[in-house]
């Protein structure tokens, strides 16, 4: 789950959202890490990073502001956690909580959750993982690869697919 070693995964939106007074913060703290925000109409946006590439950034830099989907994780985590990994009858919320990953960090067009028993699996595993690593750090890819699947964007296969 960690997967410390693992490449990065970027996106081509890093949403972060910040109050007009935390702005100038964590544009410093971007730009010191040699990041670029775009200001949209309710985040940040960096493009073209892996989401906790940009985060570890915010946090070096000392700004408050955290990258959404890292927000939504830690809340999907603290549900699973809370919960015991026990989803059985809490699979509605489940779903609920961890679509609000991708849909609120800009996402959803990108990825589908993996459904039914597969969402459930992906849980448990990751509940495992938490209690094993007594709360180790779940990256973005992780998720992504533990409980997503890629939608087809209509974008060009890569090479590597088609051979």
């Amino acid at each position: 789950m960690t997967a410390p070693l693992a490449p990065p995964l970027p996106e081509p939106v890093v949403r972060i959202r910040c109050t007009p007074e935390e702005e100038a913060r964590t544009r410093a703290a971007l730009e010191q890490a040699g990041l670029a925000a775009e200001r949209s109409l309710l985040h940040l946006v960096v493009r073209d990073r892996d989401p906790d590439q940009v985060n570890e950034a915010l946090a070096a830099g000392g700004a408050p502001a955290r990258v959404l989907v890292r927000e939504r994780l830690g809340a999907l985590i603290g549900w699973l956690v809370d919960h015991g990994g026990e989803v059985a009858g809490r699979e509605a919320a489940l779903e609920r909580l961890a679509r609000r990953v991708l849909d609120e960090g800009g996402l959803s067009g990108r990825y589908a959750l993996r459904e039914g028993p597969a969402l459930a699996a992906a849980a448990a595993a990751l509940h495992e993982h938490l209690m094993a690593t007594g709360g180790g750090l779940v990256t973005w890819r992780a998720f992504v690869e533990g409980w997503c699947v890629p939608r087809d964007t209509g974008a060009p296969a890569s090479p590597a697919a088609t051979a």
